[in-house]
């Protein structure tokens, strides 16, 4: 490892950073690929952003039977020749108690590596965002106890720190006495920490890595709203409800700017257009052979460009979140929400979205490579319901929008069958923005709501309609098909 000099509220703090690579003389997971200790110490950074300043020696280990295969580029193996060069060095003292805790902890592991959630997640490419969360929601149950309190407890992400290193040369009997106590706590909690893993959801992590976008989470509060995602047992539903309705959403494709016009230059060869724009190696072949690939449409033409003359399109997607939609209209409503919001962004189209209940919250502004799904999966409101305040400040936004930056807006809102809104409100709206409604009944029986006749599309989704899967599929599937 490199000499370090003092840090700077900028730099990692040296101090932290040899005791955290001493305690890898601990762990139990080896590899001789210094590029995913690197990715590890990122594991680590991440989770110290939250406030879970996890023992290095642990977050390596369970990263690790996380993204990689046992057996092929890690070894489930103690360190036995680091541990020996720290008691030979009189960094630390041999202590039969450590070795009796470090092979039940190694049998931890073992389990852990054994579980369909390792061997499924190793196998794909789990974000490091996720590694990170999923790695929190297993030490939930020792969280407390082994936080590590402290300024600057980052650690360095160069490689250069990481390879040929000696975890030996930094270990202390301090820092010994530290991973003592902290493999006690693992190890008697190994039995929650097993369930908390088979507690994780498999279809919620293919949808999150599904519907991660182009580019991987970003910030703490991306983070933290994973994590709820992992532990929210509600969750679960709304997700399998977003991965029947995601077949049909990954079939739409952005539309192309061509046309057949004699305008314009030209953007591509196609197999359909006039004959002015016919290719000059198509007149090579004789008379009869032109006549029939021109009957079996297998000329091709040269596609000229289309001049865009239409406006930006923006979709506006508001979900109620107040206590009158949980339960399976809370499923309902988000599964389609983010349906939704996905197809419009493959499109290429805007796409805001908002959850109201006596208000609006932050807008999300998504797109393809960032989607906020663990935020639309774990948000939970703050307040009452007051719809009337909530859609007069949506009016006030699609006004202010109109005069600064015009855009065709297409305002699709989720909400309770009892949603009462003021019909002079609602026409307001509507001069602005096409509106669509969803309305997802309490109880049987027709929507009798006043404005209903100034929206352009309205859907009535019924409690028996909710309550059968594959009914409550089709409404959705119908709605988006509407949505093109």
């Amino acid at each position: 490892m490199r000499p370090m000099v003092a840090a700077t509220v900028f730099e990692v703090d040296p101090v932290t950073v040899e005791r955290e690579l001493g305690s890898l003389t601990f762990s139990r997971v080896v590899s001789d690929n210094p590029m995913l200790i690197v990715r590890a110490a990122h594991w680590h950074n991440q989770l110290d952003g939250l406030g879970l300043g996890l023992p290095f020696f642990l977050v390596h280990d369970i990263g690790m039977l996380l993204t990689q295969p046992v057996g092929q580029t890690i070894a489930l193996v103690g360190r036995e020749r680091s541990l020996k060069m720290a008691i030979s060095r009189g960094n630390m003292k041999h202590n039969p108690e450590v070795d009796r805790l470090l092979t039940r902890y190694q049998q931890l592991l073992t389990d852990l590596a054994r579980s369909e959630l390792c061997h499924r997640a190793a196998a794909g490419n789990l974000s490091d965002d996720l590694v990170a969360a999923v790695i929190a929601k297993v030490v939930e149950p020792v969280q407390t106890a082994l936080i590590r309190k402290g300024h600057n407890r980052k650690l360095p992400l160069t490689v250069a720190t990481y390879e040929e290193v000696e975890p030996a040369h930094f270990v202390s009997q301090s820092l010994a006495d530290e991973v003592a106590s902290t493999l006690k706590i693992v190890v008697e909690a190994r039995t929650r920490i097993r369930v908390c893993l088979e507690q994780i959801d498999l279809d919620t992590l293919k949808l999150l890595e599904m519907f991660r976008g182009e580019d991987d989470l970003g910030d703490a509060t991306d983070l933290l709203d994973l994590y709820r995602a992992l532990v929210t047992p509600e969750v679960h539903d709304i997700v399998n409800f977003s991965l029947d309705l995601i077949p049909s959403v990954l079939e739409t494709k952005r539309s192309t700017g061509v046309q057949t016009f004699s305008i314009d230059g030209y953007a591509s060869i196609e197999t359909r257009g006039s004959l002015d724009g016919l290719l000059p190696s198509e007149l090579a072949f004789d008379d009869d052979l032109f006549d029939r690939r021109y009957a079996d449409n297998e000329l091709f033409y040269y596609g000229r460009d289309k001049q865009n003359t239409q406006r930006e399109k923006l979709h506006y997607i508001l979900i109620d979140a107040s206590a009158s939609m949980r339960g399976l209209r809370t499923v309902f409503a988000r599964g389609l929400g983010m349906a939704l919001a996905k197809k419009m962004t493959l499109k290429g189209e805007g796409v805001w979205l908002r959850f109201f209940d006596s208000r609006l919250y932050e807008r999300q502004e998504l797109s393809s490579s960032r989607l906020r799904i663990p935020y639309l999966l774990c948000f939970r409101s703050e307040r009452g319901r007051n719809p009337n305040r909530a859609f007069s400040e949506l009016e006030r936004e699609l006004a202010r929008l109109m005069r600064e930056s015009p855009k065709e807006v297409v305002v699709t809102f989720i909400t309770h069958g009892r949603c009462q809104l003021d019909g002079r409100l609602v026409e307001s709206l509507a001069q602005k923005a096409t509106l669509c409604g969803v309305f997802v009944m309490p109880t049987g029986g027709d929507v009798t709501l006043d404005y209903l006749d100034k929206l352009n599309q309205k859907y009535v989704i019924q409690p028996d309609v909710l309550a059968d899967k594959s009914r409550r599929q089709t409404e959705a599937l119908k709605i988006l098909s509407d949505s093109d």
